[in-house]
């Protein structure tokens, strides 16, 4: 038996995916036509979001978030080691220096408990700028949004949130992808 088997589940929605196919070939609106405006509704509806632009990819949505926040060369941006090659390439694409934060070893997610240590040893040691910080949520959990939120304000660093890995999932009452002021998420 597989793990997951796309053929059990596409003969569950065969008709529906058929009929939107059929849709989208009948009104030639291969690019944003109504139903991206529609998955873009229901996401931002879903997790509690003013606003949703989808794009290609969650490698994309999070270049698209450090583009959004005027993140360039000289710039740093913290994330965790412990997450898809894509958030630390995206950050070096933009010519700004990725610094990694160990995760806790009990959630996996970047350890929130040594943030501002490394922030300090960051401005101490560098002439780099910390911008932003990513914390990817991994296995469906979310990073300590609170504890993380305390500590950059402090600093007056931007939080992007990557929540590929815990779409739909609840911090608190909240749901993941409307944990701070920009969230990307993919379909990977």
């Amino acid at each position: 038996m597989e793990f997951i088997d796309l053929k059990i589940q596409f003969s569950k929605i065969e008709n529906k995916i058929k009929e939107s196919i059929h849709n989208v070939l009948n009104h030639g609106q291969y690019i944003m036509g109504p139903e991206v405006k529609k998955l873009e509704y229901e996401l931002s509806r879903y997790v509690d979001a003013k606003y949703c632009v989808s794009c290609s990819s969650g490698t994309d949505a999070l270049l698209m978030s450090l583009l959004a926040i005027g993140i360039k060369p000289g710039d740093a941006v913290i994330t965790t080691p412990f997450t898809f090659v894509a958030t630390a390439e995206v950050i070096t694409l933009l010519g700004a220096t990725p610094i990694f934060v160990d995760i806790d070893s009990k959630t996996f997610n970047i350890n929130p408990d040594l943030i501002e240590e490394i922030i300090l040893d960051v401005k101490k040691n560098t002439n780099l700028d910390i911008k932003a910080i990513i914390p990817v949520n991994i296995f469906g959990l979310s990073a300590d949004y609170n504890k993380i939120s305390g500590i950059v304000t402090k600093y007056n660093i931007r939080i992007i949130e990557d929540a590929a890995q815990s779409f739909g999932a609840k911090y608190y009452k909240e749901k993941s992808g409307s944990l701070s002021e920009l969230s990307c998420t993919s379909f990977f």
